[in-house]
């Protein structure tokens, strides 16, 4: 009979690509990694692996086993939540990622509401972007995740909420005059400071400069927001970003409203199977409850 766990190795490799990959995302070494695919092929009596240098493919017969897989952890998952229902606390153990900015800003409210009204529930957290959080949601590694709309979501077997939308606003030093609300097209000859380059935020503010009508000069890329904020501060340039940062942060920026606005949906995600969980639906609430509380512009 076909061993789940050794199952989940195979999802695993195929979704990391690599042993080595594998063997982090699960917490095991290379060799125990490589050990449980070569029981899994011997129960499955195909092969299931191509190698090709440090890379691994699957096989049709792997890939097959995969999709089964996936059905499979489906159904206990589904049957794992109707026992919970069961249950008349909220407990166990339950994993939420989201992107960054929520991250740090909404997300360790939602956490100790939940560690208060819950004792005998068990939270870990990832920081991770939104294309991560949908591909380890789908794994099964995570519970529920919190992503944005700048990236395509394919929502067969998840179910979606859109928590709230995500105004994009300026931020300028303080020293700097400003109406309340202003056109991005006025700034079109500053300095601009974007994300790191090449991710998904940096290329989305890129593109709303171009639709604008302009190209911004960016004279920095930053990995975190507070090395961004240094920079418009020190009057370096100005920085478009998520309005979940608003705080102390921002306290000595100028910050404005972009007119036309521009923004994101914030969403939240978590497996159909997982609907009747009452572990889910309370960290579900709880995340709506925390996202309409935060500071808005």
């Amino acid at each position: 009979m076909l061993d789940i766990r050794r199952l989940h190795v195979l999802k695993t490799l195929e979704l990391e690509g690599t042993m080595t990959a594998a063997a982090a995302k699960l917490h095991m070494t290379t060799s125990a990694v490589s050990q449980q695919l070569a029981v899994l092929e011997k129960e499955a009596g195909l092969a299931l692996l191509v190698r090709a240098g440090r890379k691994v493919r699957l096989t049709q017969a792997g890939t097959t086993l995969v999709e089964h897989f996936d059905r499979i952890a489906a159904e206990v998952e589904a049957a794992e939540a109707s026992l919970k229902r069961l249950q008349t606390d909220v407990r166990g153990r339950l994993a939420i990622s989201a992107f960054p900015s929520f991250c740090s800003t909404v997300l360790p409210a939602a956490v100790m509401s939940l560690q208060s009204a819950y004792p005998g529930l068990e939270l870990t957290v990832a920081d991770l972007e939104p294309f991560e959080s949908v591909a380890q949601l789908r794994a099964g590694q995570i519970d529920v995740a919190v992503v944005d709309d700048l990236h395509e979501i394919h929502e067969e077997g998840l179910v979606k909420t859109v928590l709230a939308r995500d105004e994009i606003i300026l931020c300028v030093p303080k020293d700097r005059q400003a109406p309340e609300t202003v056109s991005l097209t006025d700034y079109a000859d500053e300095r601009w400071i974007l994300d790191q380059e090449g991710s998904v935020f940096e290329q989305f503010v890129r593109q709303t400069c171009r639709e604008a009508g302009f190209e911004p000069n960016v004279i920095a890329n930053c990995r975190n927001l507070m090395a961004m904020l240094g920079l418009v501060r020190g009057g370096l340039g100005v920085a478009l970003m998520s309005e979940l940062n608003l705080g102390r942060e921002t306290e000595d920026l100028l910050v404005r409203r972009v007119e036309p606005s521009c923004g994101r949906n914030i969403i939240l995600l978590y497996r159909t199977a997982s609907r009747k969980s009452p572990a889910v639906a309370a960290v579900v609430e709880e995340l709506c409850n925390a996202t309409n509380a935060r500071p808005k512009a």
